[in-house]
């Protein structure tokens, strides 16, 4: 009889609840392994089960939420699982939950690599706003349209170099605008969420839909609890930086409530006055414009660096059953920032290598000399002058979800607008003024079954655009379907699969599907595959045409569009501009070393074809200048094909007897086009598209290192970022150092926190011209194009600033 007792020693008991604490009562838990048992929760969503020692498959389910299966590792005796579900209507892209194991981790089965950067991670750190954490992913780059100052946009690519073919959402609600198909993220602060989860590549469950095929990030909002609980912060540090905010969260009988409000303010790096000039290259000269000479006359300005950001946020939901609730959230951002020193840099004057024909810097007017050309304003200030931004982000939500039959139905409704205010002058299509408004109304149904589970349904979306140089108002609404589920096949093998519908009023139908495997190779391995498509839509503001202009008699470009270039060509809309598509493959394997350390590698590739492109009229070889009407544009087109490859480790690890926990990601991010044919890169500004060569502004390598510590009330933690060759900034490979420590006294908190320490790619003005140059084509005699060094902007970041934060805990 001793074997038999040996094999049914260990008690095992634990708890199923929801992300606000909530219990979840009769929740059915399946454990297959050495044996197979299933046992249900209580009323307080607790259970315990005597099993024999091992490894175990746990499957948990409960009507109302999505449905979980974990490898636990090895558990005996005492062990405490800790089960976290997710309701269906869930606010992240993908419904999964948590498991932990005597606190430690369970093995990783997703059939797509996702990453999710907790609130407490954030709050470790320090981070005021949510771009410090975001730059911990390495398949995140953070892109810098106009510069690298905290005052200018921040927006987001996921793989490749366009952040328009990544989703940006807030608990599932899309926030991308149809006027750069992206959104600024820059001042997004930490205290409005509970985590920020990344989800990468196309997964055949996730709940966006298929308008993407890099990825997404999605904000969770803060969320109620079960407990209440009240949090204050005051912060001062560097560059007259100040930040308050509180959160509470909590239950009133059956009404869950979260409430969040950040006040953040900086005087900035910058804040000077100084000459400048409007153009770099030119010489100056303040007459009347010639033929042969362009007005570069200096004036005197006011080059500031202030943001004053508030941010506001409340959650409401209403319990009448775990299965059964309604909710409310509405979300504000406002924000105004002095964008002056950001877009008015210094010019200049790098040392180019020459090859080809032609000027490897392109500062030569003359296609045919070898030299370089000295800038006149080397030294000065340059750009367009006063530059003001302000910025307003609505977001609402209502939800409800009830018992219908055997499964679930849910509705939302989401309404949210993106309204840009700019004065000043712009240098790219972020500082455009402009109001973007979306609504969403939605409906699905879906059923959780012991070893699977299945979902239908869609929505209904409507998008309008209105902004400066827009004729009226830019219109689209879209009709989208899905049928989605997953089965287990056996004990070890799991299959999910998804087929998409999307019906846009612009342009027709996409039709996209994904498909999803996933099977453990014994006890603490897993391997997964997937493949699907998706697209990138085009965007409002790329297929509408700015009309021309009568001025005295002659036709005119229209005066909202750029300059005319020297071959008298500015670029413009078109109305049969189509979507891109793209077809990816991704392989993974997650192995769990032990409870205390695991380890997830993935490879993909990304097809992407009918690539949106600029097409240049003539290749750069001809004028239009002397041709009626006298210019000619340069529109989107498709044409052409990309790749996005590469692959992605991540290794954590806890190392209980010091209290720490370490995290290391790294990265390799090839993207690059090919076939795009001789007319799309822009030959008068240098072609930034070569066939078969990494894209601008996508660094290969991108890693980080996060330490997290804890003590007797003390905490310190520390991130590492690392960015190679090609950067977003146009430097150098690069390190970014981030720590902080503190003290806990109870309820009363006071942190210390350094961002950049080490002064990394800092600086308070972009210096043109003088990045890291890129080898681009010019335009050649005889409609031909050679490669040669194309110079580039080098954009700068903050120095080492310091805050010191008191937190009050209730």
């Amino acid at each position: 009889m001793l074997p038999v007792l040996i094999a049914v020693c260990c008690l095992v008991s634990g708890n199923v609840h929801g992300p606000s604490g909530a219990p979840i009562a009769r929740a059915q838990l399946t454990l297959r392994g050495a044996a197979t048992l299933t046992t249900t929760t209580d009323a307080k969503g607790n259970f315990s089960v005597q099993i024999p020692p091992g490894r175990y498959d746990l499957t948990v389910v409960s009507s109302g939420y999505a449905p979980l299966t974990v490898n636990t590792g090895v558990i005996g005796e005492g062990a405490r699982i800790d089960v976290v579900l997710e309701p269906s209507d869930t606010p992240k892209l993908r419904t999964i939950g948590v498991v932990t194991v005597n606190g430690g981790f369970t093995l990783n089965r997703d059939v797509v690599p996702e990453v999710d950067v907790s609130r407490a991670q954030m709050d470790a750190l320090g981070y005021a706003q949510v771009t410090s954490a975001l730059q911990e992913v390495p398949s995140v780059v953070i892109q810098h349209p106009d510069a690298g100052a905290p005052t200018a946009p921040d927006v987001v690519s996921l793989r490749g170099p366009d952040p328009s073919e990544a989703m940006v959402t807030l608990d599932g609600q899309q926030l991308n605008d149809g006027n750069t198909g992206d959104i600024d993220l820059s001042q997004f602060a930490v205290p409005a969420f509970n985590s920020v989860n990344v989800t990468e590549g196309l997964g055949p469950m996730d709940l966006e839909g298929s308008n993407t095929f890099g990825g997404a990030v999605n904000f969770v909002s803060l969320r109620p609890t079960q407990q209440d609980h009240l949090n204050l912060s005051t912060s001062a540090g560097s560059y007259g930086t100040t930040q308050s905010w509180l959160n509470a969260t909590g239950t009133i009988g059956k009404l869950g409530y979260a409430l969040a409000g950040d006040n953040f303010q900086q005087a900035g790096q910058v804040n000077e006055y100084d000459w400048a000039v409007p153009f770099n290259n030119l010489p100056i000269y303040c007459g009347p414009a010639t033929k042969s000479k362009t007005p570069n006359c200096p004036f005197h300005l006011h080059l500031g660096s202030s943001i004053s950001a508030r941010l506001g946020l409340v959650n409401l939901d209403y319990n009448f059953s775990e299965r059964a609730d309604v909710g409310f959230r509405v979300f504000t951002l406002g924000d105004v920032r002095d964008e002056s020193g950001a877009l008015n840099g210094i010019a200049g004057n790098p040392t180019c290598v020459f090859s080809g024909p032609g000027p490897a810097c392109g500062f030569s007017p003359s296609a045919s000399s070898p030299n370089e050309v000295p800038n006149p304003v080397y030294g000065d200030h340059v750009g367009p002058g006063s530059a003001n931004f302000a910025q307003s982000i609505r977001a609402y939500e209502a939800y409800s979800r009830a018992p219908l039959g055997s499964g679930i139905l849910a509705f939302n409704f989401y309404a949210d607008d993106d309204n840009v205010d700019f004065s000043g002058g712009a240098v790219s299509p972020y500082d455009v003024s402009h109001l973007d408004t979306r609504y969403n109304e939605g409906l699905s149904w879906g059923r959780s079954f012991e070893s699977g589970e299945f979902s239908f349904g869609g929505y209904a979306r409507q998008e309008a655009l209105s902004g400066a140089g827009i004729a009226g108002t830019l219109a689209q609404s879209i009709n989208s379907y899905f049928v989605r589920g997953s089965q287990e096949l056996g004990k070890n093998f799991r299959v999910s699969a998804g087929l998409y519908d999307a019906d846009y009023s612009t342009f027709g139908n996409s039709l996209n599907w994904r498909l999803g495997l996933s099977d453990d190779l014994g006890a603490s391995s897993d391997v997964h595959f997937s493949v699907g498509t998706g697209f990138r839509p085009p965007l409002l503001i790329e297929r509408y045409v700015f009309p021309p202009i009568v001025v005295n008699g002659k036709l005119e470009p229209n005066p909202n569009l750029p300059p005319l270039d020297s071959n008298c060509v500015t670029p413009n809309g078109n109305p049969a501009e189509q979507p891109e598509h793209a077809t990816e493959y991704e392989l993974g394997f997650s192995h769990l070393f032990s409870s205390r350390s695991s380890l997830d590698v993935s490879l993909y590739r990304s097809n992407l074809r009918d690539t949106i492109e600029n097409y240049y009229p003539g290749g750069g070889a001809r004028s239009f200048c002397s041709t009626p009407p006298g210019f000619a544009y340069e529109i989107p087109i498709n044409i052409g094909n990309a790749v996005y490859e590469g692959a992605e480790a991540r290794y954590k690890q806890m190392f209980p007897s010091l209290n720490l926990t370490a995290t290391l990601s790294y990265g390799l991010n090839v993207a690059y086009p090919y076939a795009l044919g001789p007319f799309v890169s822009n030959p008068t500004s240098g072609g930034t598209l070569v066939d078969y060569q990494q894209f601008l502004g996508v660094p290969q390598q991108q890693a980080s290192a996060v330490l997290l510590w804890a003590r007797n009330g003390w905490h310190a933690s520390t991130a590492l970022t690392m960015a190679g060759a090609n950067n977003t900034l146009h430097q150098p490979p690069y390190t970014l150092v981030d720590c902080a420590i503190g003290k806990n006294f109870g309820h009363l908190d006071f942190t210390l926190a350094a961002t950049n320490v080490f002064n990394a790619v800092s600086g308070p003005f972009t210096l043109y011209d003088a990045g890291v140059p890129y080898r681009g084509l010019y335009a050649g005699p005889n409609n031909t194009q050679y490669l040669a060094n194309l110079p580039t902007d080098a954009l700068f970041i903050q120095p080492a600033a310091v805050r010191f934060i008191v937190t009050v805990h209730e």
